[in-house]
């Protein structure tokens, strides 16, 4: 057996984080930027939870994105930093919805209107190769589902792969139908 030294930890020692280090890029494996859920506990949230609540979980926890369960604990949506914006917000308030009462599941993505990316994929591509699928879908964050499995496996956020990259990367959400009516017909 080893005998190993316990020594003191120095104010000069530091906390430090996965976004700390430089050693990625464009080109570096996409499982490298994946919060894989085999790994790691994903952050989970109720239906029900205030959006003032799910504001200060996902600030407090420096998170971009959360799962979202029903009250049996059946994965329902996600929440993302862009769900709760100040803006989006704003929007349901003027629909009509009193802000103390937005909830998690007023603001969140539900399951069935999320894309995935299948695992398979995931870890044969570069992260260049997601993004760029991502781009094209207008996918800011995108599920990780091993396909042979069925497992949710994982999420890729392209907020925190710029974090990881110390880069700013832009993608838009791509229109719907609804959005295109909107902006060409005529304010009332």
């Amino acid at each position: 057996m080893k005998n190993l030294n316990v020594l003191q930890l120095h104010e000069f020692d530091k906390l430090v984080f996965p976004d700390e280090f430089s050693e990625l890029s464009l080109d570096s494996p996409a499982l490298s930027f994946m919060s894989d859920f085999k790994s790691h506990h994903p952050a989970l949230l109720t239906r029900s939870v205030s959006a003032l609540d799910a504001a200060q979980v996902m600030q407090a926890g420096h998170l971009s994105a959360l799962l979202v369960l029903d009250r049996e604990g059946v994965f329902t949506g996600l929440l993302t930093a862009d769900d709760i914006s100040y803006q989006r917000v704003m929007q349901r308030v003027a629909e009509g919805v009193p802000r103390q009462e937005l909830t998690v599941g007023d603001l969140m993505r539900a399951r069935s209107e999320l894309k995935i990316l299948s695992y398979q994929q995931v870890e044969k591509s570069s992260i260049r190769d997601v993004l760029e699928a991502m781009r094209r879908q207008g996918q800011r964050d995108c599920l990780v589902v091993d396909l042979h499995n069925h497992h949710v496996r994982g999420l890729i956020c392209a907020s925190e792969v710029g974090k990881r990259l110390h880069a700013d990367i832009q993608i838009n959400a791509v229109p719907t139908f609804a959005d295109i009516q909107r902006a060409v017909s005529p304010a009332h």
